[in-house]
């Protein structure tokens, strides 16, 4: 697995920010909301162009949460196309998606989340403002 913690650190500083949306703005990562009907986002490499996609219906906490993760996939895989490895071919996507989520929770959670010793995941979720899913990846890589 790639230095995803360094990765992330070196974004940070680099655009004084953890906002996933103002990241991709910084970088030229175009951002699109789209009603995608069940898919949540999708991060597309398309003529030199680096755009994601979000589902408009989800709640903005949730978007902002798609977008981290999305982003992990232009940083982090860059030329895979992770919907066509899931839909036409046997290879496993798990991997990646890993990935991703790591990413995502580096960059929406620091490390200030040991303070929260004793509190319940969905407590620290609120207070980052992410799901508790993302505070339990988080959680395993400290």
């Amino acid at each position: 697995m790639p230095d995803i913690k360094g990765i992330v650190r070196r974004l940070i500083r680099r655009c004084g920010s953890n906002n996933p949306f103002e990241i991709c703005a910084e970088l030229g990562i175009i951002v699109l909301f789209k009603d995608l009907g069940n898919v949540r986002g999708i991060f597309q490499h398309k003529y030199c162009k680096k755009i994601i996609y979000i589902n408009c219906n989800l709640d903005p906490i949730i978007q902002r949460q798609i977008c981290a993760h999305e982003l992990g996939h232009a940083l982090l895989h860059k030329k895979i196309n992770t919907i066509f490895w899931d839909t036409c071919t046997y290879l496993l996507v798990d991997k990646i998606e890993i990935e991703a989520n790591t990413f995502a929770a580096e960059l929406l959670i620091d490390d200030e989340l040991m303070q929260y010793e004793g509190y319940s995941l969905d407590h620290v979720a609120a207070v980052f403002g992410v799901q508790k899913k993302l505070v339990e990846y988080k959680v395993k890589l400290l």
